[in-house]
């Protein structure tokens, strides 16, 4: 998987990685909550909140990523846009593995005609 042209050991399709995503993800939410309580200037929270996304993706991406993905700066734009490229990234493969399995999942309502008609065939009168 790419992260702004960074090649990086990851898929959501393996539970160890979107375990570790999952907890961060959740982690992130709870962490700028805490922070968003705090008395702080406007600059301190921009840094706050991009050492939040610093730490994700170090925890779920690898130790040292945040550093080649953000070269050290406190852009909170350049941080939000690349946190939210892996939630879109997540949601779209999880999409297309659920229309892989829609595929094999039998339809109920083709299921009940079939069987409404091989009983009303079957039928002895």
């Amino acid at each position: 998987m790419k992260i702004k042209n960074i090649e990086v050991n990851f898929n959501f399709l393996d539970a160890d990685d979107m375990e570790r995503f999952e907890k961060e993800a959740k982690w992130v939410i709870s962490e700028c909550e805490r922070k968003s309580k705090q008395s702080m200037s406007y600059s301190q929270s921009i840094r706050e909140q991009c050492k939040i996304i610093d730490t994700f993706f170090d925890n779920v991406f690898g130790d040292g990523i945040s550093v080649k993905l953000f070269n050290g700066r406190s852009n909170l734009e350049e941080h939000l846009k690349s946190f939210e490229d892996i939630v879109k990234e997540k949601m779209e493969q999880q999409k297309r593995m659920e229309g892989n399995f829609s595929r094999y999942q039998p339809n109920r309502e083709q299921r009940r005609n079939k069987q409404h008609y091989n009983y009303r065939n079957n039928r002895k009168w």
